[in-house]
């Protein structure tokens, strides 16, 4: 997404509001004023003196709220857009204490650096002017197109503002320069190290479909979202099955369609393209109290990579695009198939640990990162119809299987995983790791 010009991120004007048919053919407009929405001061003659009191730029969900949309305002509340409960879940069956406890720090660090990127607004209630009126603050801000509000949110203004590291170079087929960066780390002959192969766009995207064809009006305003879950939870949240029934014509396309591969296979082990894996999120904070990202330091391709640069202090860690099929942790919830596709999630000791005098150790101890796995289930929107998977029947069920499942959770992350992060690695994802190829599913 091109950042919002400086200019067009604050509504300024030396006029009446009529300049303006953004707002003055709005129904916000019609039927309310600026300070139902915004509080302030409307009698006020400088901006300062106006944007007194109750005024807040950004207006939270009571306000929207407030007669016009309460039901909506309802959910969105306890959505995880808001809540951010599917982290605190995760973290929480970790072990990390969410609650009140002796490590305050640890919660003080979560607060510091990860609520920062969802949505709610500086009075921690749900911006929904972050979908409707602008671009999210964590994304830079500013006005869609004036004051106007819009029912359906911009899929690259608003949606892959956010979920733009993953989600949007997946689904846009972005990823190709990073995975050919990553061909060093490749064993010679797997067919993901061979710089001829291509990524491409979800085959959704070709259609063109937006984030809005999938994930419709009530799952976004938080309409089945779990208050002690993760995303994969939501209750309202697609599925494969909602535009591709399980009936006669789609059993008669393959016959990997009908038997135990529909049964105990996800449809992304067949349909998903490599993803971007993570291996860590090391948080810490500048001289002044500035929270930031170390990421992915463990990443094999950096040394050469700053070697080879005219400037090496602009060359960041990587992240390992890869596809890795395992035992989904996730087998025995409803609807959940015995086989899916995994991805590494960026999880260790040192995520909240800091540096220098801001240094605590085992905020996160090893027994929360073997609590769960680190090789996590994962839906990635790069499917196609056709993928490197599909090619042959030994790639699961014979000696080529080891290029595609997770058979050894520190050698498939190809030197990303850190040396004294090793033995933690491969207990958290023994229950996950594969040993030897499927057999033959009739």
């Amino acid at each position: 997404m091109a950042p919002v010009p400086v200019p067009k991120k604050v509504w300024v004007f030396d006029g009446g509001v009529e300049q303006y048919p953004s707002v003055l053919g709005s129904v916000h407009f019609q039927a309310r004023d600026c300070v139902d929405c915004h509080g302030g001061d409307d009698a006020a003659n400088t901006r300062m003196d106006a944007h007194t009191g109750d005024f807040q730029a950004i207006p939270g969900g009571p306000n929207c709220a407030d007669g016009c949309h309460d039901g909506v305002v309802d959910t969105a509340a306890d959505g995880l857009h808001t809540t951010l409960n599917g982290y605190l879940s995760i973290l929480g069956d970790r072990g990390f204490p969410t609650g009140a406890s002796d490590q305050a720090a640890a919660m003080e660090r979560y607060e510091e650096q990860c609520t920062k990127c969802h949505t709610a607004n500086e009075f921690d209630q749900t911006a929904c002017g972050f979908c409707h009126v602008s671009v999210p603050t964590q994304a830079g801000g500013g006005f869609l197109n004036g004051h106007a509000f819009q029912g359906v949110p911009s899929m690259d203004n608003n949606c892959t503002a956010c979920h733009g590291s993953r989600v949007k170079d997946e689904y846009y087929g972005l990823n190709n320069a990073l995975l050919d960066r990553n061909t060093a780390a490749y064993p010679a002959g797997h067919p993901y190290g061979d710089t001829a192969y291509n990524l491409k766009p979800d085959v959704h995207k070709s259609a063109g479909l937006t984030c809005m064809d999938c994930h419709e009006m009530a799952e976004m305003h938080g309409e089945g979202h779990p208050a002690d879950g993760d995303r994969y939870d939501v209750t309202s949240a697609p599925a494969c099955v909602d535009c591709h029934p399980i009936d006669a014509a789609f059993e008669a396309v393959t016959s990997l369609h009908r038997g135990g591969h529909q049964s105990e296979i996800d449809c992304y082990v067949c349909h998903a393209q490599p993803y971007k894996n993570c291996y860590g999120c090391h948080t810490d904070v500048t001289e002044a109290g500035v929270p930031f990202f170390r990421n992915n330091e463990s990443d094999p391709t950096l040394a050469d990579r700053k070697a080879a640069a005219s400037d090496p202090a602009t060359v960041a860690p990587d992240s390992l695009i890869t596809f890795r099929v395992g035992i989904n942790p996730k087998f025995g919830d409803p609807g959940q198939k015995q086989y899916s596709v995994l991805r590494h999630v960026p999880i260790d000791e040192d995520a909240f640990t800091y540096t220098g005098a801001n240094a605590i150790d085992e905020l996160i101890t090893s027994a929360m990162v073997r609590a769960l796995p680190t090789w996590k289930y994962a839906t990635p929107h790069s499917i196609q119809r056709n993928t490197a998977i599909t090619t042959a029947c030994a790639n699961c069920h014979g000696a080529n299987y080891s290029k595609f499942w997770l058979t050894d959770p520190v050698a498939n992350s190809l030197g990303w995983v850190a040396a004294d992060d090793e033995a933690n690695e491969a207990a958290a994802n023994a229950d996950v790791t594969m040993d030897a190829p499927i057999s033959y599913i009739p």
